[in-house]
């Protein structure tokens, strides 16, 4: 595959895709572009907001709501933890506990503790812990192992 980068001032950014037919590669190309440009749906004090996935850090499930934490906000969304992850693997999304999941983006160092869990410090400074359970596929998403 080809990629050519063109700069120009002004106006909005543009993605051309040229292609002979739509294979795999171009359409996970599709797949991948998709999914960072599709904003989230979230809420904060009655107030409807649309956020970019890169700009999550971190999404937790407390008490049957989902919370979505940003470097300056909290806010809620109606999303389930499983469907943002299957909507966002390839944007780095992957769960860490049975109520987390995490940007990948956005971590900063792991540290390992005892029985097999692992701490993560966000660039937030945030720390979150991966259960022993998804610590195996943290490693492998992170080319640890």
């Amino acid at each position: 595959m080809k990629i050519t980068v063109e700069h120009r001032s002004g106006g909005e950014n543009e993605i051309i895709l040229r292609c002979e037919t739509l294979d795999e590669e171009m359409l996970e190309v599709l797949a991948y572009l998709k999914e960072r440009t599709t904003k989230i749906v979230a809420y904060k004090d009655g107030e409807l907001f649309m956020i970019m996935p890169d700009d999550i850090f971190y999404v937790e499930a407390v008490d049957g709501k989902t919370f979505i934490y940003t470097r300056e906000d909290v806010f809620e969304t109606q999303d389930s933890l499983s469907g943002l992850v299957m909507r966002y693997d390839n944007a780095g999304y992957i769960r860490i506990g049975k109520s987390q999941i995490v940007n990948l983006r956005h971590i900063k160092k792991l540290r390992s503790l005892s029985d097999r869990r692992i701490e993560i410090q966000l660039t937030s400074e945030e720390k979150l812990i991966v259960s022993r359970h998804y610590a195996q596929d943290l490693k492998i998403k992170l080319g640890i192992i």
